[in-house]
């Protein structure tokens, strides 16, 4: 009966292995050459499924009809119906990954796989992986299988992890399971052993003694989760105009939306006005997840260190400020007004700006410098009369005219003096009748 569940308990396991592995399909032999780059060792003596060692040691068959070569035993892959486990993937934020670790004492089950000779004494595995893992570099986890009295008494592998942005790796409370064909099937390993000094290893208990043989084989699993801060910011002009008059008030709402996975506390957000424009006192009005409605806020806005409002959850929160300025009298047509803001948070700062331009109907009055051209009729503007040549000569004629007419005058007034004065008996000039006779 005892053989009968020993054959079970293999069958079982191969099969689970195989599936949970490969999704079903058979895995062939790794050739050693293919563990070059990947974080292995140490260089050991190697064995077939068909001829297994003759003393305790860890993943050193070349032919596992599972795995392959079980030198490569930890791999990784994304948490998703139909993925495979493999050497390396692409972390995307937001998603969660798998670890997969294999173990498996190779001692020959029908020599001395079950004495002391062929059993691993302490049999444990630890595991770690990077908190972060930068952009365009390679981040490794890693798990070391090892014992008391294995040859050698450690073995380690590693799968690779690349990333195009800077993230984070977090281990999915609770995941850390063993898989095998005892009763500590499904069981949870703890994490401070398994990323500490190692968990344990057993069949159907944490006893650390680990018989040689495919059937006390089972492998570990545990989750890490992709996390990485990431937040976006806008400013706008409530109605989208962005020409203003002097004297107008505008209306600006900045926005700050979560777009990491990571909470962001204290978010700081700090406006800087240009001049001619001047805050409207008690115009700022705050609205975000808990306040979908907006509510009335301090001017801190653009206080020397800015406006807190608050924490946001990651892919979630979000919040929008609204706040007032006037445009001051004293802008002329065409100037341009660029207003800065910036959100703070404890992953970085980000800065968005907005440039308005004053214009209006006001601009469009063309403005005319008045002249006498254009304005005749001001004073001082009358104009003299033309002296061209007709004009030179006509003036003389009337200049002579008058000149004549006066001495006619003076001719008449004499001549009338003297008839006077022959009437009277005075002595009249002797003169030639022309000159005594009134000219006509």
């Amino acid at each position: 009966m005892k053989k009968v569940f020993k054959k079970i308990s293999l069958t079982t396991l191969t099969i689970g292995l195989t599936a949970f592995f490969i999704g079903g399909s058979m895995l062939k032999t790794a050739p050693a050459s293919a563990l070059v780059d990947t974080p292995w060792g140490p260089d050991r003596t190697t064995f077939t499924w068909e001829d297994p060692a003759p003393y305790a040691t860890f993943n050193s068959i070349t032919n596992n009809p599972s795995i392959g070569d079980e030198r490569n035993f930890v791999r990784i892959r994304e948490v998703k119906d139909g993925e495979h486990y493999k050497d390396e993937v692409a972390l995307e934020v937001g998603k969660t990954y798998e670890v997969y670790i294999y173990y498996h004492n190779n001692a020959d089950a029908h020599e001395v796989g079950k004495t002391a000779i062929g059993i691993a004494d302490g049999a444990s595995v630890k595991s770690s992986f990077p908190a972060t893992v930068k952009a365009g570099e390679k981040g490794t986890v890693t798990a070391t299988v090892f014992a008391s009295d294995t040859d050698p008494l450690a073995v380690w592998d590693g799968a690779y992890m690349t990333t195009d942005r800077d993230v984070y790796l977090r281990y999915v409370p609770g995941t850390a399971t063993i898989h095998n064909g005892g009763t500590l099937d499904g069981s949870s390993i703890g994490p401070d052993y398994l990323f500490g000094e190692g968990a344990l290893l057993g069949y159907n208990k944490f006893s650390g003694l680990l018989p040689g043989c495919n059937e006390y084989a089972g492998y570990i699993t545990y989750q890490l989760f992709v996390d990485a801060p990431g937040f976006d910011i806008s400013k706008s002009v409530v109605g989208d105009a962005t020409t203003v008059e002097a004297g107008g008030v505008v209306t600006f709402k900045v926005r700050y939306q979560n777009t990491g996975t990571m909470d962001q506390t204290n978010v700081v957000v700090k406006d800087i006005l240009p001049e001619g424009l001047e805050y409207v006192a008690g115009s700022a009005k705050l609205y975000n997840n808990n306040f979908p409605d907006g509510k009335p806020v301090n001017d801190d806005i653009i206080s020397e260190n800015g406006m807190n409002i608050g924490d946001y959850a990651g892919t979630t929160g979000w919040a929008e400020l609204t706040y007032q300025a006037i445009v001051k009298d004293d802008v002329k047509c065409g100037d341009e007004l660029t207003n800065a803001v910036t959100v703070s948070t404890n992953d970085g700062n980000k800065d968005a700006g907005l440039t308005l331009t004053v214009d209006g109907p006001s601009c469009d009055v063309v403005v005319v410098e008045k002249t006498c051209k254009t304005n005749p009729e001001m004073e001082g503007c009358q104009e003299l009369p033309s002296t061209g040549p007709l004009e030179i000569v006509m003036a003389s004629i009337i200049i002579l005219g008058v000149a004549g007419g006066g001495y006619y005058v003076y001719r008449t007034q004499k001549t009338l003096k003297k008839y006077e004065a022959a009437a009277k008996g005075e002595n009249v000039s002797q003169k030639g009748p022309e000159e005594n006779t009134p000219s006509e």
